[in-house]
């Protein structure tokens, strides 16, 4: 549930960028909660479609995720032809310098054709573990969370998206010249 911490700063990047919220289902207060924002495009995805899992016991939730990232990234992508996206989860609590950081990445990302996206999230980003907090790493394992992702790159994924699990598959999906995606990824202290 939106949580208004990823909303902070929604206001002044709202001036910049256009902001969309996408809800995958029909809850009418995750709706309520999403409309309540301005400056905000509000997309819905209803799939009443019955989800067949690949083996007995799967959990359905990871089919519903993964099909909701698909048609929001091509909605995004396709539809309304955006360049680049961040996708953020609702829930993450963002850093005042996290736009800032999306902005001057985006020129990395534009120029350097073996980074498949560009991440805010880091498993070891709290102050014990953080020696340069400008520090900018690459990795082969994909954080999530908070992510941007080209359209070019997204064009090359989205055909071959999978059904369920889409983090751990991003690496196998990538073509065979760039097997080795790299994921930039911030340091923040706060």
């Amino acid at each position: 549930m939106m949580d208004g911490n990823s909303f902070r700063y929604q206001k002044a990047v709202a001036s910049k960028f256009p902001l969309f919220i996408s809800q995958d289902g029909t809850n009418g207060e995750v709706k309520k909660k999403a409309l309540s924002y301005t400056q905000i495009t509000f997309m819905q995805h209803v799939d009443l479609e019955p989800v067949r899992t690949e083996r007995p016991g799967e959990n359905v939730a990871y089919y519903k995720i993964a099909n909701h990232y698909k048609w929001a990234l091509d909605e995004l992508f396709i539809k309304h032809d955006f360049r680049r996206v961040i996708i953020l989860e609702d829930d993450m609590e963002i850093a005042p310098d996290f736009f800032d950081y999306f902005e001057a990445a985006a020129k990395l990302l534009d120029t350097d054709k073996s980074i498949m996206a560009v991440s805010s999230w880091n498993d070891n980003g709290q102050k014990q573990f953080v020696y340069d907090p400008k520090a900018l790493y690459r990795s082969d394992f994909f954080p999530g969370l908070g992510w941007m992702l080209t359209k070019s790159t997204w064009m090359e994924l989205s055909p071959k998206w999978p059904k369920a699990y889409p983090y751990c598959c991003l690496l196998i999906l990538r073509s065979a010249d760039m097997l080795f995606f790299t994921v930039f990824y911030h340091l923040f202290l706060p």
